[in-house]
């Protein structure tokens, strides 16, 4: 059992603390490529307890912010996306996807302000339909994007879906691996003698107390969670846990579809989930 203490530094994801400090050290999804169009409106985001806009420039990059524009601090979100960058409302600065400040049309004297004031702007990455930012300091030499199957290659080929969760990253994410859940919540109303015995759900409900097998791995755990079955056999369900917060596992046959869960942290108390479904 952890302390209380313990549980809120795994809780707490701002700036500056210890998860938040960990989870800025990797790329995270924030929104869906489909949401943010070429010289369309700004897209309202906060991770990690940040504000953040994305948008898409004319030529197709997409660029997040900080929100606040480095000027007067108004918010890039009622900004103006047009022609190759992105314009604030206030006073009409402009800034490209990096951040870089391409106007300042109300200074006459603009030598107060050498090339620019540039916004905050995080790296970004595409891959498989989503929209990632990395929000670590090292925005020049950022790490590689996750190797897992689900992320990479053309989105056509699986299902998205992003669910909002008004609770702790930490306590959304541990139920996607605690599996002994599911012969009661997913499942528990279902008579197991009704069930086909070759139908590995049939393993959830009548044997409810699984085995709980855990590997550490340089990229986090693996686990299964062993059951008996029929005529002395096992069954195992099988899912891994990936830094910071993905949790993947196979869809039916571990030969077939792919399930890749993201647990994102909005803030303190809120979740956005990155359910991506990968059809072999």
């Amino acid at each position: 059992m952890i302390t209380a203490e313990e549980n809120q530094q795994l809780s707490r994801v701002g700036k500056g603390t210890l998860m938040g400090n960990f989870f800025r050290q990797f790329w995270l999804p924030v929104c869906l490529s489909s949401e943010v169009k070429a010289d369309g409106d700004p897209v309202r985001l906060m991770i990690l307890g940040e504000k953040l806009v994305a948008f898409r420039d004319t030529d197709g990059r997409v660029g997040v912010f900080d929100h606040r524009c480095p000027h007067r601090c108004a918010s890039l979100f009622f900004g103006r996306n047009e022609l190759g960058g992105i314009r604030c409302a206030y006073h009409g600065w402009k800034f490209d996807v990096t951040g870089k400040c391409l106007d300042q049309p109300n200074l006459e004297d603009k030598s107060k302000y050498p090339a620019g004031t540039p916004a905050i702007a995080y790296r970004v990455q595409e891959s498989g339909g989503i929209i990632f930012a990395y929000m670590g300091e090292q925005q020049e030499n950022p790490p590689h994007l996750p190797a897992l199957e689900a992320i990479h290659g053309e989105p056509d080929d699986r299902n998205i879906a992003l669910t909002h969760r008004d609770c702790n990253y930490m306590q959304a994410l541990e139920g996607d691996i605690d599996t002994s859940h599911l012969g009661f919540l997913h499942v528990g109303g279902v008579d197991g003698e009704k069930l086909d015995m070759t139908d590995p759900e049939v393993f959830t409900v009548t044997e409810k107390a699984p085995k709980i097998n855990v590997s550490v791995m340089p990229f986090g755990t693996m686990y299964s969670a062993q059951r008996n079955a029929y005529e002395g056999t096992e069954h195992h369900r099988f899912a891994s846990y990936i830094f910071p917060f993905w949790v993947t596992y196979p869809s039916g046959d571990i030969e077939g579809n792919v399930t890749a869960n993201a647990w994102v942290p909005i803030d303190d108390d809120s979740t956005m989930i990155f359910n991506i479904d990968l059809r072999r």
